[in-house]
């Protein structure tokens, strides 16, 4: 299977089965204190937020990485996104995750290294959500792992490097081009990417799917929505992304 599909399925995970999905941005020249690789600032004040439905996690111990059990604690509740399902089955264990860090080599290749840090490489667990919606915006699939040590801070640099050094590939007869951006939306943390993927099959003078991901970290753990389409093109609603991040935070203390 080749890495854009295993790491960008255009599948919804199901109990057993795993999605991977990818959310978007366009790069613009980056902004006062940005990197200058692609990135770009953005001065819009933070959409609304919904009214929390359940309540904030208590903050676990000073250092705690979360294993998968409290991850899941973690994820997004019922009504706090449109679109999540409420039977209780839709956050499990990504047991298959890689916990080996990217190795010295595989760094050196700006799209291996993208894809192993898309997929969780190197982290202490891992688990993901998915969501039940057929509206053009809303997440599809969240991901949430997190990270010994400063590894979740080490895994933002290597990834931004990683984007900018891949900005295509070519995967099964289709051009694969990514595109991103710093999000600096109010309410983001600094370590905030909105990455596009689209995915254009031979011939087509038109995208065959376009995903939109929202990637942030919040302390020891990165938080990962995305949302995926044809037309409309999605762009992953940020409201459920900052309702995610106000769990971390309080979970963690910051």
């Amino acid at each position: 299977m080749s890495e854009y599909r295993l790491v960008f399925s255009a599948a919804l995970v199901t109990a057993g089965c795993l999605l991977v999905s990818a959310c978007g941005g366009t790069p613009a020249p980056g902004g006062a204190g940005r990197p200058t690789d692609g990135t770009r600032t953005s001065s819009a004040p933070a959409p609304s937020k919904p009214a929390p439905t359940a309540a904030l996690p208590t903050p676990g111990a000073a250092g705690e990485i979360p294993d998968a059990a409290r991850l899941a604690e973690l994820a997004l509740q019922p009504g706090e996104t449109a679109g999540v399902r409420e039977d209780g089955g839709s956050t499990h264990s990504m047991d298959w995750i890689d916990g080996r860090p990217l190795s010295p080599d595989e760094l050196k290749d700006p799209c291996t290294a993208m894809w192993g840090l898309l997929r969780q490489r190197g982290a202490h667990a891992a688990v993901s959500q998915t969501f039940d919606t057929e509206e053009p915006g809303n997440p599809t699939v969240n991901y949430l792992s997190s990270y010994p040590g400063t590894d979740a801070v080490t895994l933002f640099g290597r990834l931004r490097t990683a984007l900018a050094g891949c900005p295509s590939v070519e995967e099964d007869g289709r051009t694969v081009t990514i595109r991103y951006e710093d999000l600096d939306t109010a309410g983001f943390p600094e370590d905030t990417l909105r990455i596009r993927v689209t995915m254009t099959d031979a011939g087509s003078t038109g995208p065959a799917e376009v995903i939109d991901r929202i990637v942030t970290r919040i302390g020891a753990c990165v938080t990962d929505l995305s949302a995926l389409g044809t037309e409309p093109y999605p762009r992953v609603s940020e409201a459920p992304v900052l309702r995610q991040i106000d769990r971390l935070r309080a979970a963690q203390g910051l």
